[in-house]
């Protein structure tokens, strides 16, 4: 009650004028934040096309892993690594038509947030075939070859999330199914070994690196693209103002 009768009593000597200055400062005070959280329109496009740029990087990055791994680590399981490469190689066929047929300016072109939905959950997909690799090639542990198969898929998983970076959820559709395969094929292969713990070790470094490339792609695009609505608006009621003191004008006349 005290603070309340502080605050009547300060403005108790204000004009109309002074009261409506601070009213507007408190508003403006109120909205900032929200408008700082929020990023242009033109900000979010040109983050879909650094996506769509980057995001054939990951996708490479993947096969050639996928195929090293069939042809070196993996060569004694030829059953085993059929099965995996066919699950890989389908889901990357499918997530890379996705991708061309946006970057080729296609009719999915004109809707680029409907494709980077249907481009993060094919991603999805992707990162899931790639991880069940790690259940299928190492288990049971097979020493050297498992610890190889199991890095190589690590490296391959993280690099995969950091070339998704400017959409936070296709990093994470990139690197958190895989990377989960991964660490439960390391745990019941070689229990809380030295090998599971820097599988974790390297994963939540990578989480954290990709985390502050993303942010850093964010600022950049926004700083790029910034807001205009408030420009908009304010151009909007001028014009609107000018119409219409040409009409009353013309009325007079």
């Amino acid at each position: 009650m005290a603070s309340v009768d502080s605050k009547s009593d300060q403005l108790a000597g204000k004009t109309v004028q002074e009261l409506q200055a601070i009213a507007a400062e408190a508003a403006l005070a109120a909205r900032i934040p929200r408008r700082n959280q929020r990023r242009s329109r033109s900000a979010q496009l040109h983050l879909i096309d650094q996506l769509s740029r980057w995001g054939g990087s990951g996708l490479a990055l993947i096969a050639g892993v996928s195929i090293f791994i069939a042809l070196v680590p993996a060569r004694d399981l030829p059953v085993r690594t059929a099965v995996w490469a066919s699950l890989v190689f389908g889901s990357l066929y499918l997530c890379r038509r996705y991708r061309k047929e946006f970057r080729r300016g296609d009719r999915i072109s004109s809707r680029p947030f409907r494709w980077r939905a249907y481009y993060a959950s094919t991603l999805a997909v992707v990162s899931a075939a790639f991880g069940s690799g790690a259940l299928l090639l190492s288990q049971p542990p097979n020493g050297s070859a498992s610890i190889e198969t199991l890095g190589l898929m690590t490296i391959a998983a993280l690099g995969a999330a950091a070339f998704h970076a400017p959409h936070r959820a296709s990093a994470a559709a990139a690197g958190i199914p895989a990377f989960s395969a991964i660490f439960l094929s390391a745990v019941t292969g070689f229990g809380f070994s030295v090998v599971t713990a820097a599988i974790l070790g390297a994963g939540l470094i990578a989480s954290a690196l990709v985390a502050m490339l993303a942010l850093e792609t964010e600022k950049r695009a926004s700083n790029r693209f910034p807001r205009t609505s408030l420009i908009r608006r304010e151009a909007g009621h001028g014009k609107a103002s000018h119409i219409g003191r040409q009409s009353a004008e013309r009325a007079a006349g």
